[in-house]
């Protein structure tokens, strides 16, 4: 499998990169799937994403006009969730993080019927994968009353891990820390979205305040030469998601992303989709435009690919 990387990459052969055991550790579960996947499930066509978004702002308000309207209801969301877990069968991902908000998982009925519906999904498209399902919280909201709750869906056992996404500077990192004592609690890997529109320095005092194991996104720690030094020293891993980082804005171009900065430095980092149905690019296309750009060569790609396949704690 590792020449057959290389080689797919080389040989721009998306067939052979298909193949291969690949992860996707940073997957927000409701937009999860391909868009061609869903065009046929709704027949109906949906336009193609900009070439870049105006901000997280304009991406909500494109995903909001153009896709939602027609997949909006429980069904709906529902039926992303199942093209979530056939893209991870396509693409022969062997590692998955998809996450799942508590609203979403109300909608559902609660935690009996909700883990039914992902479970399976789970074993429907992809019963090998290692599944490693995510609970998330958005920055704006209340933590301490959240951590309140928590037990409702973390005593079910069925979670790895907890994230906190929906944009930077909305309240101080230590708002968050009832959410983070109670995933301590669980034994949940602990993740943030940070440092994607941040600073380094945000980094380093989120991963400190909130005792963090990995980071999703992260990829302005490339900074500071410091702030690498700290994350390599740490183990901590950078779940990246290049099409997200240049279609929104938060880094130049596929060529100068500081994927290749940190990777330089020693910084663990793999590489996600994000949200596939919005940024149109799936795992193996992500490590295909990292190579084609001059990113990072073969062989460095697949160290990547192969760092996503193993737990970092």
């Amino acid at each position: 499998m590792h020449n057959l990387f290389i080689e797919g990459l080389k040989e721009g052969n998306r067939e052979k990169l298909l193949q291969v055991p690949k992860s996707d550790l940073h997957n927000h579960s409701t937009k999860g799937c391909r868009r061609v996947w869903l065009e046929k499930r709704l027949n109906r066509c949906f336009p193609a994403p900009p070439e870049k978004f105006s901000g997280l702002i304009g991406m909500r308000e494109w995903f909001k006009a153009t896709i939602k309207p027609f997949c909006n209801n429980t069904e709906g969301m529902v039926m992303r969730w199942e093209g979530a877990f056939a893209e991870a069968k396509r693409n022969n991902i062997q590692r998955l993080s998809m996450n799942f908000g508590a609203p979403e998982i109300d909608e559902m009925g609660g935690m009996e019927a909700f883990k039914t519906v992902i479970q399976d999904f789970h074993r429907a498209y992809c019963p090998n994968t290692v599944f490693e399902p995510e609970i998330t919280y958005v920055s704006c909201c209340d933590a301490a009353k959240e951590a309140e709750m928590m037990d409702d869906y973390l005593s079910f056992g069925f979670f790895k891990s907890l994230d906190v996404c929906g944009g930077e500077d909305v309240q101080p990192v230590e708002a968050f820390l009832p959410l983070y004592r109670k995933a301590e609690q669980y034994g949940l890997v602990k993740r943030m979205h940070v440092g994607e529109s941040g600073t380094a320095e945000d980094v380093r005092r989120a991963v400190e305040t909130l005792g963090l194991d990995e980071v999703n996104h992260g990829i302005h720690a490339a900074e500071s030469k410091k702030v690498m030094q700290f994350l390599a020293d740490h183990k901590i891993c950078l779940h990246v998601c290049p099409s997200s980082n240049v279609m929104l804005g938060y880094a130049a171009d596929y060529k100068t992303h500081p994927i290749k900065r940190l990777y330089e430095h020693g910084v663990s980092v793999t590489v996600n989709t994000d949200d596939l149905l919005l940024f149109d690019s799936s795992i193996e296309n992500e490590y295909l435009l990292l190579y084609q750009a001059g990113t990072l060569t073969a062989e460095q790609l697949n160290e990547i690919r192969r760092n996503g396949l193993m737990k970092s704690v």
